[in-house]
């Protein structure tokens, strides 16, 4: 008993914590703003981790983003296109907005405290903190898992080997460059995981900061670099994850570059005089998250993987094309020039026709490869409205279609491509490269 005493009194002196905090009015100032931006840049469109939740239903930012961005800013907004999320005018709008609103509700509370003399700034700093490790770190984990199931940029495909990379804006040549390796695209979805897993646990809040920070330090680089239409998003995550580790930044400096010794940081719990509440609500929201992940990547991963005509997929190049006995020239531009069934990683069972004028139209199909015959439509189109076509086989690389769509005969003869063909796919990690 008496040595556990010493113990505590011992930790107790060593530990800094939040609770030790010196509450100038520049510290209160800054927690609130802190706060306020906090909470209202979250919601509603940062729970993207409640699956079930339709932030357009609870949202009260739309009318009022777009007055302001109007009023302000001067600016003119699509409202039925207003790419809520995507780097547009209405985001930087609504951060503006926030920024205002953290301002003024700033001074009121400061105000209104200044009469009332209450203590809680400690109690304000551990509710943030807690929105933070949970927020950074449930996000973190849905991305994370979006790599490590090769969903968020799906995997290398035959459209993507047969596009010209001059046509490729900076995103789409990164999705490409990230679906090529599967170690590398997992390894850094782990990486998010894990950190963001960390953040769950107030004991493991430096390591999992330090993780996260990491993580998305490249990715903020990688999203600035590639012109990738999330970078506030990514840059949000980036400064939440440095406010995490603000704290330990005085630690930081003294224990890695002065060598001096160094006090640990104690982050306090939300719920100090009764656990069990936090407990259960800690339970309630990792069980919930669980559940919700595991139905929701379930179907990501049977949407974006499923096929059952795997011996169907390649990409067929167009050498003959005949509609009711005429032969249809290259020089005419709407000309199918090339068919890809099963050709795009994100929608498997779907086929592709590109025109000479390069012209896309999109298609579901059903097969049967007993009878070697395939029917494909537009998506929300009915059967009755689809072409029907049997396909022969000549030899490994060349594919004869014949059948009819209403009224018209179609005979073509392709050359198929699989993505065994292409270099690209065709050649692996190789530990010694002159060995064949």
């Amino acid at each position: 008993m008496i040595k556990s005493y010493y113990c505590n009194s011992y930790q107790s002196k060593q530990m800094s914590s939040i609770e030790n905090t010196h509450w100038s009015l520049s510290n209160k100032i800054y927690l609130r703003i802190i706060f306020l931006y906090l909470v209202l840049y979250i919601y509603p469109y940062g729970f993207e981790y409640i699956v079930e939740l339709n932030t357009s239903d609870i949202s009260f930012w739309k009318d009022l983003t777009i007055w302001f961005g109007q009023l302000f800013l001067g600016w003119e907004f699509d409202k039925d296109n207003l790419l809520n999320g995507f780097d547009s005018k209405y985001d930087y709008s609504r951060f503006l907005l926030i920024i205002t609103l953290s301002i003024i509700g700033t001074i009121i509370w400061i105000l209104i405290d200044s009469k009332l003399k209450l203590a809680y700034d400690s109690k304000i700093k551990i509710l943030t903190r807690t929105i933070l490790r949970y927020h950074v770190g449930l996000t973190l984990i849905l991305y994370g898992l979006a790599k490590v199931f090769m969903l968020q940029f799906g995997e290398m495909d035959l459209n993507r080997l047969e596009s010209t990379i001059g046509d490729y804006n900076g995103m789409r040549y990164l999705w490409t460059f990230m679906s090529y390796s599967k170690f590398y695209t997992m390894s850094t979805g782990w990486v998010e995981v894990i950190g963001g897993i960390l953040l769950l646990f107030r004991r493991f809040t430096f390591i999992g900061s330090t993780i996260v920070f990491i993580a998305m330090a490249n990715v903020v680089l990688i999203d600035v670099g590639y012109d990738v239409r999330v970078k506030m998003f990514a840059i949000h995550l980036l400064i939440m994850t440095i406010l995490l580790l603000s704290d330990d930044f005085k630690r930081i400096i003294n224990f890695f570059i002065l060598n001096k010794p160094t006090k640990p940081f104690l982050d306090q719990p939300l719920f100090k005089k009764n656990k069990k509440i936090g407990y259960s609500i800690k339970s309630a929201i990792i069980l919930y998250f669980i559940i919700s992940s595991t139905i929701n990547f379930s179907k990501r991963i049977e949407s974006q993987t499923v096929n059952r005509f795997p011996s169907l997929t390649g990409y067929h190049e167009i050498e003959i094309l005949v509609i009711n006995g005429d032969t249809i020239q290259e020089s005419n531009k709407s000309r199918w020039k090339n068919i890809s069934i099963n050709g795009s990683s994100y929608r498997p069972e779907s086929l592709t026709i590109t025109s000479v004028d390069k012209k896309k139209f999109y298609y579901s199909f059903e097969a049967d490869t007993v009878k070697q015959t395939i029917h494909f439509h537009k998506f929300n189109d009915s059967i009755d409205n689809a072409y029907k076509l049997s396909y022969e086989k000549i030899d490994n690389n060349i594919v004869v279609f014949k059948g009819s769509y209403h009224q018209d005969s179609y005979w073509m003869k392709t050359k198929v491509k699989t993505l065994k063909d292409y270099r690209l796919t065709r050649e692996g990690i190789r530990w010694i490269t002159d060995l064949k």
